[in-house]
């Protein structure tokens, strides 16, 4: 009988092989680790300027949460866009994209208030 380890380091081996080459294939595995950053970083700063403008033009009362396409109410894209920074956030796997994301008082302001309002008993955002 064969080895069930030896199987499945084989399989992993595989898998990761296959899908090396597919984003190589793509294009995506192309990109240096230097040129994934910026574009993190470039992601992060629209977003960020996005809802700076909202805060802006919406001017919410204190502790009330603004919208990223600056409506009266939330959209599809809050509830992604708070669910990236509340993972980014708070999840150790990602230190680059967690400073990232850190280095954005607005975005961190952005999901905190919304974290207040309708997740209070979840885990606090760090500050």
């Amino acid at each position: 009988m064969a080895d069930p380890l030896a199987i499945r380091v084989f399989v992993g081996w595989m898998i990761y092989r296959n899908t090396v080459s597919t984003l190589y294939g793509q294009g995506t595995g192309r990109f240096s680790g230097e040129e994934i950053a910026a574009f993190r970083r470039e992601i992060w700063e629209g977003f960020a300027d996005l809802l700076l403008e909202s805060r802006t033009k919406t001017r919410p009362s204190e502790g009330a949460p603004y919208w990223v396409l600056g409506g009266p109410e939330p959209t599809e894209a809050d509830t992604t866009l708070f669910g990236f920074i509340a993972s980014t956030s708070l999840a150790t796997a990602g230190p680059d994209s967690q400073a990232d994301v850190k280095s954005f008082p607005v975005l961190l302001d952005y999901a905190r208030r919304i974290q207040e309002r309708y997740f209070p008993d979840y885990e606090a955002l760090p500050a």
